[in-house]
């Protein structure tokens, strides 16, 4: 990856950007495309005919598998409205015909929890603590038919199929750790951590971004939580300084996710005040208290 254009949001078209990348020099993909939902952005139309924003797409996932390393991998979230449902499919039936899908992760936004029972395992230690009421933040529909969505897709693809992920990176303590703290073939005592799950439960947190509450979306109408863009990085396994790569970089997120982690990034957009607005993002996090990994 040429060094002029890592850490830079380019203002240019994702595909003609891709173009001038050198082959196989991304390590990490994190993206989410515009849905085609006629969704409100500032420069970008978001209603172009269906056979035409497929045909599209597919011309991006195949610039994405040309600039993507062999062991590489792409994090693709798409969402889907009531009145499309099919769309987060759709799409990833287009990636489908130039990558494999490794892992289908459900990205929770917003989920009920209606049970609080406190119970003491045999060491003593509460078990079962959960707190009752909403977790998490959705939009609401008003209707007879449509149920609120609550969740999203997160595909992950990579070229073969077959690439390692770092599963306890994002990983969780067990429920009843004592069960499983030695491994009965070698006799070694194991972290108390296991694999999550693919269903990753990542409010929005407004207040998590060493940014303005009101302004950290800085106007873009569809963000994703920085948090998901870290545990994208964390389970990928990616090293200090590997190279993320966000087609549709908008307000920035991906940049900050990769910086936390000590990975360079680059990306693209075609809306100016969205570029000018992360980069922002990007100049007071780098003036904060607790600078970030370099």
């Amino acid at each position: 990856m040429d060094s002029k254009v890592t850490n830079t949001i380019l203002l240019q078209d994702c595909l003609k950007g891709m173009n001038s990348m050198s082959e196989e020099s991304i390590d990490i993909c994190v993206t989410s495309p515009p849905y085609n939902i006629n969704i409100k952005y500032g420069v970008y139309e978001d209603n172009k005919p269906r056979s035409e924003y497929m045909d599209w797409l597919s011309e991006v996932f195949s610039s994405i598998k040309r600039v993507l390393k062999k062991d590489g991998h792409f994090f693709l979230n798409v969402g889907y409205s009531n009145i499309d449902p099919w769309l987060n499919m759709d799409v990833a039936q287009v990636a489908r015909k130039h990558l494999i899908l490794q892992n289908h992760i459900n990205w929770v936004k917003s989920i009920y929890i209606n049970e609080k029972t406190n119970t003491k395992s045999r060491s003593g230690r509460e078990r079962h603590k959960f707190s009752v009421g909403t977790c998490g933040h959705f939009k609401p529909v008003n209707s007879k038919r449509f149920i609120s969505p609550t969740w999203e897709s997160l595909f992950h693809f990579t070229k073969t199929g077959n690439v390692p992920v770092d599963r306890l990176a994002v990983g969780v303590p067990y429920e009843y750790y004592e069960a499983n703290l030695r491994n009965e073939k070698t006799k070694q005592t194991k972290p108390n951590l296991r694999c999550k799950g693919n269903s990753w439960f990542v409010p929005h947190d407004n207040t998590g971004l060493s940014w303005s509450k009101s302004k950290y979306r800085g106007n873009h109408p569809a963000v994703f939580p920085i948090n998901l863009v870290e545990d994208c990085i964390k389970i990928s396994g990616a090293k200090k300084d590997s190279v993320l790569l966000d087609p549709f970089m908008g307000s920035g997120t991906s940049a900050l996710a990769a910086m936390r982690n000590g990975l360079n990034y680059v990306g693209f957009d075609v809306d100016e005040n969205y570029i000018n607005f992360a980069n922002d993002r990007i100049a007071y996090e780098m003036k904060s208290p607790n600078p970030l990994p370099k």
